[in-house]
């Protein structure tokens, strides 16, 4: 027997050892089946010269077949696109193997142009995915795989070396022919050890947390039932008269132990614990614990924000009770309130930063009040166990501390219960943080809409007085004059009234429901109560359907009315005419005010008329334009201006109409 049959046959002998082995093993029966077609090609070396390309083919197709398997279990993210291709290049090898066996000039295929380009291509298509394996594996799984996939990617490599040669040379090199049975050999110890490896193999199927304690606490219970049966039965058969007795009274007596450890916190707290120190890589499902904290913190009905807060980080370690308190939001200072307390009575005086265990925990996040520190003093009941900080995201200072009572079952507190009390306790911060200062920008609309009423009061009050004045001014010359005297009651009591609106208005900042209010009606009164008297004033009404209603207060449109018809008043020259036109739509009502006077530019109509505390008057506010455009924004309605200089200004107000009609009616102001 030649030197290469001799190394051969040893690699038959080795992998048909090595399939045996892996045989035994469950998940590596892919693997195994490659070993034995690896002998069978170690066989046709030797005996079969016709049948050694089909059999490279088949035995290269089983060790792509390993590979699938090998992704198939240990993929993270299986590629489907992977697994198209390993079936693929498994139906090519058999195939080729196929045409080989049947054809009978295949002795000349092993070397031929087409074959050993094909040889080729199947090493490269195995080491792809080799690599596309061993990427997407996990870290800890990767211990497991490495030396299969080592031993696997040397054959295609040393593959590549004796058809590469082949193809320089056009023939291939014998003494690489002996050598690719050697390196077959030299990588069979990786095989072997991926026998031994497979043993610590284990299938990815994960349980969760509940679910072991609920089937730990389901066997622990049944099997102590049956023992307390069995027990029960020796009794009753040994102990005479009093046995049946005993059997019963010891059955009911683990039923009702079985009763109070199940509805005992501490003791469920103990098996979980464990379970998860013995069974589970980490302590805590992850995920479960994320929901949990979610709908905790949701739970309105489970009490106030604070006591939520408490539950979530005490639910973490399984305490019972706990205190949270909190940093004043307008201080800087470190100087802690208690805030809410669930199970627990907090400190009764506030922590400052002076506190032994404010300065620990400025440098620390946590600090176990046992131990180093069982000399820090905090008056609690019970005893504090842990003080967690909650970091503030915006400074230096902790927002605050939520202050735990020990832990049902004594748990240790390891690093992975530190971490997540971390995590929870940011997203706390957090949380808290913005609802901070959520409440901040609402207690600062609310005194921004206080200063504004105060603003559109002082405003109101300014044309009161304006109107006050000028009755005085005119009383001199004609109080004698009934009709003046008419004017000036009606006067007073329209001033009367407006000031005690604006008190309203104070008092109760609500925006009152909107009502039906007729437009002409209402303008007729303005006039008629002298709202506009400056200078001679006439009023023309040409009305063929005086109902134009409108959703909007009484008050609310008189301001608007009385700013719009002064303001053009006073924009125009005495004698020119001022008018009002009411227009009724399909759906709305416009309110045309026209005047002759001085006018405004686009810039000034743009940039500052409407920008409140700017005004033109020496002893205007710059709050009338803003004010009536705001009350009209209120009512529905859009304000249009329109307005060139030294020729006039043009007011359009539209607002819903209540009564949707086509009609037309006009009110003339002049």
């Amino acid at each position: 027997m030649t030197l290469t049959a001799l190394i051969y046959a040893g690699a038959g002998i080795s992998y048909t050892a090595l399939g045996v082995g892996l045989t035994l093993r469950r998940h590596a029966q892919p693997m195994a089946m490659a070993a034995f077609l690896t002998v069978l090609w170690a066989v046709s070396m030797i005996a079969a010269p016709n049948l050694q390309t089909a059999a490279w083919f088949i035995q290269a197709s089983g060790w792509i077949g390993a590979i699938g398997a090998l992704e198939r279990r240990f993929s993270t993210a299986p590629n489907a696109k992977v697994r198209l291709a390993t079936r693929i290049m498994i139906g090519c090898g058999i195939a080729v193997a196929a045409v080989a066996v049947l054809s009978t000039t295949a002795i000349w295929l092993q070397a031929d142009g087409l074959v050993i380009e094909a040889r080729l291509f199947f090493a490269l298509i195995t080491l792809i995915l080799i690599e596309n394996v061993y990427r997407n594996a996990d870290d800890d799984i990767r211990w497991h795989i490495n030396l299969p996939l080592i031993a696997i990617a040397t054959m295609a490599l040393f593959t590549f070396l004796l058809y590469g040669d082949a193809i320089i040379h056009r023939h291939l090199s014998p003494y690489l022919l002996q050598a690719q049975a050697v390196v077959y050999l030299i990588v069979l110890p990786l095989f072997a050890g991926t026998e031994y490896r497979m043993r610590r193999w284990r299938n990815l199927v994960t349980i969760s947390h509940s679910a072991a304690f609920y089937t730990t606490s389901l066997i622990l219970g049944g099997s102590f039932l049956v023992g307390l049966g069995i027990t029960g039965t020796l009794f009753q058969r040994y102990g005479k008269d009093w046995g049946s007795v005993f059997e019963i009274a010891l059955i009911f007596s683990g039923i009702v132990l079985i009763s109070v450890l199940a509805s005992s916190g501490s003791a469920r707290s103990k098996l979980r614990q464990i379970i998860a120190d013995n069974f589970f890589a980490q302590r805590y499902d992850y995920r479960r614990e994320w929901l949990r904290c979610i709908e905790t913190l949701a739970a309105i009905e489970q009490g106030g924000l604070p006591q939520r807060v408490i539950k979530v980080l005490a639910d973490t370690i399984d305490s019972p009770s706990g205190v949270l308190m909190l940093r004043d939001g307008t201080s800087e200072t470190l100087l802690l309130n208690n805030a809410g307390e669930w199970n627990m009575r907090g400190p009764a005086a506030p922590l400052d930063n002076a506190h032994p265990l404010m300065i620990h925990l400025c440098r620390e996040v946590y600090c176990r009040l046992d131990g180093a520190y069982a000399s820090i003093a905090i008056d609690t009941t019970p005893a504090c166990w842990l003080a967690l900080a909650l970091p503030d995201p915006r400074s230096p200072v902790p927002l605050g501390v939520v202050l735990l009572g020990a832990p049902r079952a004594g748990t240790t507190l390891n690093e992975e219960s530190v971490a997540l009390l971390r995590v929870v306790a940011r997203e706390i911060s957090l949380m808290l943080a913005e609802r901070r200062a959520a409440e901040a920008l609402a207690e600062a609309r609310r005194f921004a809409a206080a200063g504004q009423r105060f603003a559109f009061v002082a405003h109101d009050i300014k044309n009161v007085a304006n109107q006050l004045a000028l009755l005085i001014s005119n009383a001199d010359h004609h109080m004698n004059d009934p009709d003046f005297r008419d004017d000036m009651m009606a006067t007073l009591r329209g001033s009367v009234g407006k000031i005690q609106s604006m008190l309203t208005r104070l008092k109760s900042p609500e925006i009152p429901p909107p009502v039906r209010l007729p437009v002409v009606d209402r303008l007729r009164a303005l006039n008629a109560c002298a709202a506009w008297s400056k200078g001679a004033v006439g009023v023309v009404l040409d009305v063929a359907d005086p109902a134009s209603d409108i959703a909007m207060e009484a008050a609310a449109f008189d301001a608007v009315m009385n700013h719009l018809i002064d303001n053009a008043i006073d924009a125009s020259a005495p004698g020119q005419i001022v008018s009002v036109q009411v227009e009724r739509e399909v759906d709305m009502v416009a309110i045309t005010i026209t005047d002759r006077g001085i006018g405004m530019s686009d810039t000034f109509i743009r940039d500052q008329l409407f920008r409140p505390f700017i005004s033109s008057k020496a002893s205007g506010f710059g709050l009338g334009a803003f004010q009536a455009r705001e009350l009209v924004h209120a009512a529905g309605g859009t304000v249009v201006i329109s307005s060139t200089p030294k020729v006039g200004t043009v007011v359009k107000l539209r607002f819903p109409t209540l009564d949707p009609i086509s009609h037309t009616a006009k009110l003339v102001i002049a």
